[in-house]
């Protein structure tokens, strides 16, 4: 059975961020004395070994989210958003995003928050982190198992989640990300997914 993370236990803590919201105003409260900025600063020192995770999950199409909610809309009508950790230690780049793509694999919630966003890789319990290479220009990812898909829709989610944690946590469009040596959009049977719209957002 796969390991639990304990950064799983730090989304719980933390504040939602959704991309280009900032801080959710709504039912975000923690259960301790953690301030909501502590948690979840997308601003961070380059230089500082603790970072928080920005990870991907999915606000799927017709939940009831703020008007201010903002992502690129992937699949089937869902929006990918970004969700903020309480910082953790990576030495390296390769670390960071390492922890990003663990969290995701490691996470055994479906849904989190409320209104919830969702982490469709909870049912792949055999997928699991063989390697990450990063360098100037690209990131690529190798996993091992086999992602379990039970709609087309959740095949988008997978996705956008995997692709769009690697760019965003890496700062690099390209993306490859291959199981047991086949690249993920054939595993998954989806066309490849358009990293360009993370930077896009970005920039807005």
């Amino acid at each position: 059975m796969r390991r639990i993370s304990a950064l799983v236990t730090a989304l719980a803590a933390s504040t939602l961020l959704f991309a280009g919201c900032g801080p959710s105003s709504g039912s975000g409260g923690t259960d301790d004395d953690t301030e909501p900025d502590q948690a979840v600063s997308p601003t961070q020192d380059p230089d500082d070994d603790f970072q928080s995770l920005r990870v991907n999950m999915v606000a799927q199409s017709g939940t009831a989210f703020p008007d201010s909610l903002e992502g690129p809309t992937i699949g089937c009508s869902d929006t990918l958003v970004t969700i903020g950790t309480v910082p953790i230690e990576a030495e390296s780049p390769e670390d960071h995003v390492t922890a990003a793509i663990e969290f995701l694999l490691d996470d055994s919630q479906y849904y989190h928050g409320d209104p919830a966003v969702t982490n469709s890789l909870t049912l792949s319990e055999t997928l699991e982190l063989a390697n990450v290479e990063l360098d100037r220009d690209a990131v690529h990812i190798e996993l091992t198992g086999e992602p379990v898909v039970q709609s087309q829709c959740e095949a988008y989610r997978i996705q956008a989640q995997l692709y769009g944690t690697a760019a965003s946590t890496a700062g690099v469009e390209e993306v490859t990300i291959s199981v047991g040596g086949t690249e993920l959009n054939e595993v998954l049977n989806v066309e490849p997914f358009d990293t360009s719209q993370l930077f896009a957002q970005d920039a807005q």
